[in-house]
């Protein structure tokens, strides 16, 4: 009966943590963030802090521990949005933060000399209402004791959701 009893305990203890572990990772299915300021921080290489506010619209506080984020307009990766030691914590209930990001762009996409931000910008704005931006990549997330590093993101979005 003892063997029983342990058998079932173990057993609920494993399927409780999964079911815990999946209301994690859907964590970040909550999350909605709006831009609230672009500025260039530099122009060789070009890099511009952008702005955001993250609600939280769980019921769950969390931490973001880190990012390795693509930036990719129409198709190209023009950037990458880095940072290993954020510590930014999110509240829940529909808690908002602000998280400025840093966004470096490639050089080869966005060569000020060499054409490359001229044809992107000729490219978006040619194309306004169909220009998509993509970020793709991988987020660090802790709770409590828990710690899910490179958990996958991938968002698209209009350009027109920004304006």
């Amino acid at each position: 009966m003892r063997k029983l009893l342990f058998i079932f305990g173990l057993g609920s203890l494993v399927l409780g943590s999964y079911y815990y572990y999946r209301k994690q990772l859907k964590l970040l299915a909550d999350i909605s963030f709006k831009v609230v300021g672009v500025k260039i921080v530099e122009y060789s290489p070009f890099k511009l802090q952008i702005n955001t506010e993250i609600t939280n619209n769980s019921e769950i506080s969390f931490t973001i521990s880190g990012y390795d984020i693509d930036v990719i307009v129409n198709g190209k990766e023009i950037g990458q949005v880095k940072n290993s030691s954020l510590n930014q914590k999110l509240e829940g209930f529909g808690g908002k933060s602000q998280i400025n990001f840093f966004t470096t762009f490639n050089p080869q996409e966005t060569g000020l000399l060499s054409g490359g931000l001229s044809s992107i910008l000729s490219n978006v704005l040619d194309t306004l209402g169909d220009t998509t931006i993509k970020l793709k990549g991988r987020v660090s997330v802790k709770r409590g004791l828990f710690v899910y590093s490179n958990y996958p993101i991938d968002f698209t979005y209009k350009l027109e959701d920004f304006l």
